[in-house]
């Protein structure tokens, strides 16, 4: 009699392009809310007795406070389900801030992360309306209430509110990077929104190891989980394309870029 057993499971997860709320199904490759439900699932009940997750990282970053949700939510989890990132590409600012709340962050050689910091650009059309002869006229209540508009100049006291907002908000991406990351060294030096190339991350324990999206599933299989590949399967989460996205890509010319990720958004 034939005696067949059950491999153990584990979970490949995404997280592709800009981290933001938006959940219209034309903000393009973006898997925030994706991972976000599926990360809630495996917290909350784990039907799928899932043994571990494996996060598959490729974003320059985004909102804030959408990043501080993803990273505290695998925080959370990394004790009852081990979590290993393997960066692609990037995982700069807030992507970086979920890939530090894991239990270990591999990366590629080429790929770069870090960007610790926070921005916030408003645009002013002050003189351009000037220009057009138009003009607005704002009525409010709470002198604060039209900060940022872009069609005067800030006042003095404005900026100054903004520019504690931003050192505030700093502040606790530095404070999360000390809790998850407690052996890294530098970090004040390095804190200061500058993109860091895997070997650096890795001197200054910002990163675990330097390698492949194989080898972070070997070592999550082999040393976290202490088991062996063989008894595992990986179910795979990735998007299937769509037939006009498979066109497109059919079309495209063949290129191999090295681009600065888009990390200069807010966090």
């Amino acid at each position: 009699m034939a005696i067949f057993s059950r491999k153990k499971k584990i979970l490949k997860l995404y997280l592709n392009g800009e981290i933001t709320s938006n959940t219209s199904k034309f903000s393009g490759d973006n898997s925030v809310q994706k991972l976000k439900s599926e990360l809630l699932e495996v917290k909350q009940t784990n039907e799928d007795n899932y043994k571990g997750i494996l996060l598959k990282i490729n974003s320059p970053g985004g909102t804030a406070g959408t990043s501080e949700e993803l990273a505290k939510l695998v925080f959370s989890l990394r004790e009852k389900v081990p979590v290993v990132t393997s960066i692609g590409d990037s995982a700069c600012s807030g992507a970086y801030m979920i890939a530090a709340a894991s239990n270990y962050i591999f990366a590629n050689t080429l790929s770069w992360t870090g960007s610790i910091g926070v921005i916030m650009m408003l645009p002013n059309f002050q003189e351009l309306s000037k220009k057009l002869g138009v003009s607005f006229k704002t009525i409010k209540a709470g002198k604060m209430k039209d900060l940022g508009n872009p069609y005067r100049e800030m006042t003095p006291e404005e900026e100054l509110y903004l520019e504690n907002l931003v050192k505030a908000a700093h502040e606790e991406f530095i404070n999360f990077i000390k809790l998850t990351r407690p052996n890294a060294i530098n970090l004040k030096e390095l804190a200061d929104g500058r993109i860091l190339d895997a070997r650096t991350a890795l001197e200054n324990n910002l990163i675990d190891k330097l390698g492949t999206e194989d080898d972070a599933l070997t070592f999550l299989i082999t040393e976290i989980l202490h088991g062996n590949e063989k008894d595992f399967s990986v179910t795979d989460t990735a998007p299937k394309p769509g037939f006009l996205k498979r066109i497109i890509d059919m079309s495209a010319p063949i290129s191999i870029k090295l681009e600065l990720p888009n990390t200069f958004r807010r966090f």
